[in-house]
């Protein structure tokens, strides 16, 4: 499932690079792409144990290639809510260094944020990241029954 995670931020940030090119951005898509950043160091690690606690509850009797897809889709679906959690934090402590907020209210801000990035995430990268989680998913376990 990092592999996927890998491929999705690849085709993430390649996508940003060429709508540059294009001369297609403006600061409102610079700056979805960008939260892209601080997401990354999140989601990989929980894609990797999210991918691993779920894969070890397969067994051999299921229909492996489709809990392949399943399992592939909630592992990038909960990577993309961890790494959602990155740029709320991000922002919280922001806050909190310029003197806006005190650690009180940094704290119910930082929760209230989580949902609003987890819903800004599914919107700008879940129609890319769960569907490529659920497609690595299924071929890895059709890869495997097959060799």
């Amino acid at each position: 499932m990092v592999a996927n995670g890998l491929l999705a931020i690849g085709l993430w940030f390649g996508g940003r690079w060429l709508l540059s090119l294009a001369g297609v951005t403006n600061s409102t898509l610079g700056f979805v792409f960008s939260v892209g950043v601080l997401a990354v160091p999140i989601a990989i690690p929980t894609s990797f144990l999210l991918g691993t606690l779920l894969w070890r509850t397969l067994e051999s009797k299921d229909d492996r290639q489709f809990y392949g897809a399943l399992f592939g889709g909630v592992t990038a679906l909960g990577s993309l809510a961890a790494g959602a959690f990155g740029p709320a934090l991000l922002l919280g402590i922001s806050n909190l260094i310029r003197g806006e907020m005190l650690l009180g209210d940094v704290v119910v801000f930082t929760a209230l944020m989580v949902p609003v990035s987890v819903l800004v995430a599914a919107i700008a990268a879940g129609w890319l990241v769960v569907p490529l989680g659920a497609f690595g998913g299924w071929y890895h376990e059709r890869a495997k029954a097959r060799s």
